[in-house]
C-alpha cells in the first residue's frame, strides 16, 4: 500500500511535506497512458472470481517458488505490475487509533488515500520505485470528510490536515530482497513474503522493509490476494489485488500526546486499480480540487 510512516507523524503542523518539481500534467490522461499494453485486468475481478467451498475443508497450503526470480515475479505480479516500466495504484481506507498506556484503545478518525508509485528496470531483475501518498481525514463514524476531529483521550479538539508523502527516498527491488535508497551501504534486506493457496485464492502474507530511517515504533504487515486461476496463468503481467494490513507507528504531533506515553495502531483494506479513473468520484473530487498534481507520479526522483 500502499500500500502506510514516520516523516508524515513525526512533524508538527501541517502533515504535507515538500515535494520538487511539482507536476502539473493532465492527471487523468497522464496517468491512464503509463498504465502501459500488457494484459491488465480490472481489481474488481479480485471479489468476482471467488467463491467459498460449498462444503468440506478448506484448502489450505504453502505455496512455493523453484527459485527466488520465480517469487520475485510473483511479487511485482501481484503487489505492482511485471513490466519493465510501470504506474501502479493502490487506493485504501484505513482507521487510526490511539493505543495510550494505561487508557482504553480507542480510534480517532478514518482516512481515505491512494498509494500511486512508478517503478523503472535498472538491471537484470532489477527496478527502483519511486511513489507518495495522499490521503483525506473522515469522521470516524459518519465517513464524511472533516478538518477537525475530537481526541477521545484527552477531549480536546484538533484540527487534522490530510496525510501527504511525497518524500519517501524510493526503493530498489532486487532477487535479494529490497534496499531502501536512503542506506548508506549497498546491502538488500531480504523480505518475509509468504504465499500459500487457501480454496480458489491464492494470498500473500508480506511484513515491510521500511526506509532506514524510519524508526520504532514502526512496523507494517499486510495480506494480499488473487484468484488463483489468473495468478497460474503466467501471460497475466498485472493481477488484481485485494489488501488489507495493519501497522504500528508514533503519535502524530497535532494529536498533542505529550503526557501520555504510548502510540498509533491503524489498520486498512484497499485494492489495487488500472488508474486514477477508477477512483471513487468522491476521492477523485478530493483530490483533484486540492492536490491534483498528485494524480500523477514524479518521475523527477528517477536518476536515469
Amino acid at each position: 500500500m500502499l500500500d502506510i510512516m514516520k516523516r508524515a507523524f513525526s512533524g508538527g503542523g501541517d502533515i504535507r511535506l515538500s515535494r520538487r518539481d511539482v507536476l502539473t500534467a493532465s492527471a487523468v490522461g497522464a496517468a491512464g497512458s503509463l498504465i502501459g499494453a500488457s494484459p491488465t485486468l480490472a481489481s474488481t475481478q479480485v471479489e468476482a472470481t471467488y467463491m467459498p467451498p460449498a462444503s468440506g475443508r478448506v484448502v489450505s497450503e504453502p505455496f512455493s517458488f523453484d527459485n527466488p526470480l520465480a517469487k520475485m515475479k510473483a511479487e511485482f505480479r501481484l503487489g505492482r505490475a511485471w513490466e519493465d516500466e510501470a504506474d501502479v495504484l493502490l487506493w485504501y481506507f484505513f482507521t487510526m487509533f490511539i493505543v495510550a498506556e494505561g487508557k482504553k484503545v480507542q480510534p480517532v478518525v478514518r482516512y481515505e488515500g491512494i498509494e500511486f508509485s512508478h517503478h523503472r528496470k535498472i538491471g537484470e531483475n532489477l527496478f527502483e520505485v519511486h511513489g507518495h501518498n495522499t490521503s483525506y481525514p473522515r469522521d470516524v463514524y459518519t465517513g464524511e470528510f472533516i478538518e477537525e476531529l475530537v481526541n477521545p483521550v484527552t477531549g480536546k479538539t484538533h484540527g487534522v490536515t490530510p496525510t501527504i508523502l511525497t518524500e519517501d527516498p524510493g526503493m530498489i527491488y532486487g532477487v535479494g530482497g529490497k534496499r531502501p535508497l536512503d542506506r548508506a551501504g549497498a546491502e538488500f534486506t531480504e523480505t518475509y513474503s509468504l504465499f500459500r493457496i487457501e480454496d480458489d485464492m491464492i494470498k500473500q502474507e508480506e511484513i515491510r522493509v521500511p526506509p532506514d530511517n524510519w524508526f520504532t515504533p514502526f512496523i507494517e504487515t499486510s495480506h494480499n490476494w488473487t484468484p488463483r486461476g489468473l495468478f497460474e496463468d503466467e501471460s497475466i503481467t498485472r493481477l488484481p489485488l485485494g489488501t488489507s494490513g495493519g501497522y504500528v507507528f508514533p503519535y502524530p504531533s497535532w494529536l498533542e500526546m505529550e503526557d501520555n506515553p504510548g502510540h498509533m495502531f491503524a489498520i486498512w483494506s484497499g485494492k489495487k486499480l488500472d488508474g486514477v479513473d477508477q477512483l471513487p468520484q468522491s476521492y477523485f473530487d478530493k483530490i483533484e480540487q486540492a492536490n491534483p498534481e498528485l494524480l500523477v507520479v514524479d518521475k523527477s526522483k528517477f536518476k536515469g
